[in-house]
């Protein structure tokens, strides 16, 4: 059994304290700081029906989002900059897009409500826990159910279904549906070619 040092409780001290000094540039800071204050403002209380307005907003800082597309006045995005968006994609009320690094969201992806996107995490095995990244890809035709979770380095392919309260820490393959926690293979989506009646 290892013993433990009063040098080894300060070191552990002194990891704590670095843990909470931000790595963040302050001209990031700065941007969060005036993105934080439009959407609790302009962005949160605009009319439900402007997709339009808020798609704009989240341009003038930094997003890249394709025409049209629908964008609910309740969801939440932390860094513009590190989002982009396809044409006709949805993005629910109350979903979170926690872009600590990229995010890119298809064409006809559609985030239903509640939905959690996340792209950063720690690294535990560094008493520091320094933050790291990784980019969230959702190819075309995703769908990611009422709250469910999609973490850092995950790609969900063209198709690919994440069913309501998954837990997505892996690679989902095309045109198949997951579900649980961890998420697991349910089954393939097949496309009918009739509309629902």
């Amino acid at each position: 059994m290892k013993m433990r040092t009063s040098a080894d409780a300060q070191d552990r001290t002194d990891a704590g304290i670095r843990r909470l000094t931000s790595s963040v540039s302050t001209r990031n800071k700065i941007r969060r700081l005036l993105w934080s204050i439009v959407q609790a403002t302009l962005y949160r209380y605009s009319f439900h029906t402007w997709s339009a307005w808020r798609a704009f907003l989240l341009r003038a800082f930094g997003a890249r989002i394709d025409r049209p597309c629908i964008i609910r006045r309740t969801s939440r995005v932390y860094y513009p900059w590190l989002l982009e968006i396809g044409a006709l994609a949805v993005i629910g009320d109350r979903a979170e897009i926690y872009n600590l690094g990229k995010i890119i969201i298809g064409r006809r992806v559609m985030i239903s409500q509640e939905a959690y996107l996340c792209a950063g995490t720690h690294d535990y095995k560094s008493l520091e826990m320094p933050l790291v990244t990784h980019p969230i890809v959702l190819e075309d035709d995703v769908w990611i159910c009422a709250r469910a979770f999609v973490g850092p380095g995950v790609t969900l392919h063209v198709g690919a279904v994440a069913g309501a309260c998954a837990v997505v820490t892996r690679d989902v393959p095309a045109w198949t549906i997951v579900a649980g926690n961890p998420a697991k293979f349910v089954k393939d989506r097949v496309i009918s070619e009739q509309p629902a009646s």
